[in-house]
C-alpha cells in the first residue's frame, strides 16, 4: 500500500483522503475472504486512486468485494457486476462490465457535411414494423434507436434482413451497442423522481401529482379564458405513522400570477397530471 514512509506518522492527522486509504489497507490484511469497502477512494489523489483501484483488483481473486460508490467509473473499473440502488432498494442487480462500454451511435462523429437522406422514413417503418420502436434521436444522416431487451429474440432475423435490404435502404453502416451505465442511471433517477411524488385531487376532479415537500404548485394545461396562465395551490403537508410526507389538504386553485413563467406542457402519468413546483415572489 505504500504507506512505509508513514509508519510513524499518527494516524490521526492523517488527510481524509489518507485515513480513507488507511482504512482499505486495515480491511485487506489477512486476505480476507469477503471485504465490505464504502466509498474507499473518496478524498484521493488520481494517482493514489489508481492505486487503490489496483491493489482492490488484485485482493478480488479468489475472494468477494463488495463496493459502494457514486462513481460510475469506478464501478466500471472494479466490478464483475454492477447493482443499482434506488429509494433503499436494489433497482438493478445485473450489469456486468459490458454495460459500462461506451459504445452507443452517439459517439460515433458524424461527417458535418452529411445531411438527412430520403432514406430516413423507410427505415423507420421498418424498424417500427420488425421491433415496435421508433428512432430516439435523428443526427444528420444517423439514426438512433434504443431496442428494449424483450425484443431480444427478434434480433437475429431482424439485423439479417436489415443487411439484405442494406442498399435499398442507402444504409452505409449498422453499429449496435449496449445502454451505458450512465444512460441507466438517468432513466433510473427520472423513475425515482417520479415515484418520490405524492397525488392529490382539485375540486375540480382533477387529480395532480406533487414533488414531495413542494409548497406552491402550478397545474399545467388545464389553462381557460378566465385563467389563461393557468392555475396553482398551495399544499399542505404532515407526517403518517411511518414519518414519511403524506398531503394534509390544499388551499382553493388560484390564478398563477403573470410574474411566473409560462409553465411546460408536461405529458400525463397515467391520468394524473404532474404538477411544476413554482416560486410565487
Amino acid at each position: 500500500m505504500k504507506l512505509t514512509q508513514e509508519a510513524k506518522t499518527k494516524a490521526g492527522s492523517y488527510s481524509v483522503g489518507m485515513k480513507h486509504y488507511l482504512s482499505v489497507a486495515i480491511a485487506l490484511i489477512g486476505d480476507p475472504k469477503l471485504v465490505i469497502l464504502d466509498e474507499p477512494t473518496i478524498g484521493l489523489d488520481p494517482v493514489i486512486r489508481e492505486h487503490v483501484w489496483q491493489i482492490t483488483e488484485d485482493a478480488k481473486k479468489g475472494n468477494a468485494i463488495f463496493l459502494m460508490t457514486h462513481s460510475t467509473e469506478e464501478a466500471c473499473v472494479l466490478s464483475d457486476r454492477i447493482g443499482i440502488l434506488a429509494k433503499g432498494y436494489f433497482d438493478k442487480v445485473s450489469f456486468t462490465r459490458s454495460t459500462c462500454r461506451n459504445t452507443s451511435p452517439n459517439d460515433t462523429n458524424p461527417n458535418d457535411d452529411a445531411v438527412a437522406t430520403p432514406y430516413h422514413d423507410a427505415v423507420k417503418q421498418f424498424f417500427k414494423y420488425h421491433l415496435d420502436v421508433v428512432s430516439k434521436e435523428e443526427i444528420k444522416a444517423f439514426l438512433h434507436f434504443v431496442i428494449p431487451q424483450d425484443r431480444e429474440a427478434r434480433l437475429t432475423k431482424f439485423f439479417r434482413e436489415l443487411e439484405d435490404r442494406q442498399i435499398e435502404f442507402g444504409i452505409e453502416d449498422i453499429g449496435m451497442g449496449l445502454t451505458t451505465l450512465e444512460e441507466v442511471l438517468r432513466n433510473i433517477e427520472k423513475k425515482a423522481e417520479l415515484e418520490s411524488m405524492e397525488s392529490s385531487i382539485l375540486a375540480s376532479g382533477i387529480e395532480f401529482s406533487v414533488p414531495l415537500g413542494a409548497r406552491f404548485v402550478g397545474i399545467p394545461r388545464i389553462e381557460s379564458a378566465e385563467n389563461p396562465r393557468g392555475v396553482m395551490v398551495e399544499v399542505e403537508w404532515e407526517q403518517d405513522d411511518t414519518n414519511s410526507l403524506c398531503i394534509a389538504g390544499h388551499s382553493l386553485e388560484t390564478p398563477v400570477p403573470p410574474s411566473i413563467p409560462q409553465m411546460p406542457s408536461l405529458c400525463r402519468r397515467s391520468r394524473t397530471v404532474q404538477g411544476v413546483v413554482i416560486d410565487p415572489k
